[in-house]
């Protein structure tokens, strides 16, 4: 049974692609808000639905976002998520979140990787919204 998932917190975090390079890897860092919280949702966002990140930075593009894969390490037993960027847009999944079991994500060994840098430009930032208890 497909559902959304009520929002009990959220928060967005935004991660620079600086300058770009193929096979580049960006990780995720510190982020004192999520440390040790259930992650059960997460979602990210093109241009077509943000259009300038909070700090000013302008987001990735739908095609952009076809050459960037996420990489979620969960916890203490480094279980590994590797997902396409674009496969957690809501736009690309029918209006969904994509839903997690309430997973403790270890975000400082997260990273994004840069796999090919057609449609995407210096600078530009991918965001994601991590749903959380």
């Amino acid at each position: 049974m497909n559902y959304q998932p009520v929002i009990e917190k959220s928060y967005l975090v935004e991660i620079n692609l600086g300058t770009l390079a193929a096979q580049k890897q960006i990780n995720f860092g510190f982020i004192p808000q999520l440390e040790g919280s259930q992650i059960y949702g997460i979602a990210a966002f093109n241009a077509s639905i943000l259009s300038v990140s909070p700090n000013g930075s302008t987001v990735v593009s739908n095609n952009g976002m076809t050459n960037l894969t996420v990489t979620f390490y969960v916890g203490d037993n480094q279980d590994v998520y590797l997902i396409p960027v674009c496969d957690l847009a809501s736009s690309n999944i029918s209006g969904f979140i994509r839903t997690f079991n309430n997973k403790k994500l270890n975000l400082t060994k997260s990273f994004i990787t840069i796999n090919g840098v057609t449609n995407l430009n210096n600078n530009e930032a991918v965001c994601f919204n991590f749903i959380y208890r």
